[in-house]
C-alpha cells in the first residue's frame, strides 16, 4: 500500500504483477473461446457425416 499526494492509501501493484494478471486473464479467455467452439464443430461434423 502506498499513499498518493492526497494522503489516501492505494493498492499499487508492480508492472510484473500486472502483466502476470493480464496473461492469466488472456489465457482464460482463450481457453473459454476454444471450449465454446467445440459444440459448433461437432454439429458441423455430424451434419457432414449424416447427410
Amino acid at each position: 500500500m502506498r499513499q498518493n499526494s492526497n494522503g489516501k492509501a492505494r493498492d499499487i501493484i508492480t508492472m510484473e504483477e500486472y502483466l502476470k494478471k493480464r496473461q492469466a486473464m488472456k489465457r482464460q479467455e482463450e481457453s473459454e473461446a476454444e471450449t465454446s467452439m467445440i459444440p459448433v464443430d461437432a454439429m458441423k461434423l455430424a451434419e457432414i457425416l449424416f447427410v
